[in-house]
């Protein structure tokens, strides 16, 4: 038996870095299929959160600035809410179907 432990000056790469694979076996190499494009759901799915999301985005900061003034904080403020209630369907959008509702699955 050889010893295979490495001295401590020796210079040593990992066969992973210089070829992919790195294992000794030169075999025909890891065929993997190209990756599916996706669905109509998937497509309509991303499509509505990209919408919530700039909808959302768009009424949150219209609230903030409308309230700069006395006046502009009476239409602001429920702006700010809707903002923050679209958001909040954003997220129960792209949760949907998983099973904690903390974790967003992904497209």
């Amino acid at each position: 038996m050889t010893d295979r432990r490495l001295a401590k000056n020796t210079d040593w790469v990992e066969p992973e870095l210089i070829e992919p694979g790195g294992g000794p076996a030169r075999g025909g190499g890891f065929y993997a299929p190209p990756p599916q494009s996706p669905g109509l759901l998937t497509r309509l799915k991303v499509l509505a959160a990209a919408g919530l999301g700039l909808a959302a985005l768009a009424l949150l900061a219209l609230g903030a600035l409308l309230t700069s003034t006395v006046i502009g904080a009476i239409i602001g403020i429920p702006l700010m809410l809707a903002g923050a209630a679209l958001f909040f369907t954003l997220f129960k959008l792209l949760s949907l179907g998983s099973r904690s509702s903390f974790i967003i699955r992904r497209f």
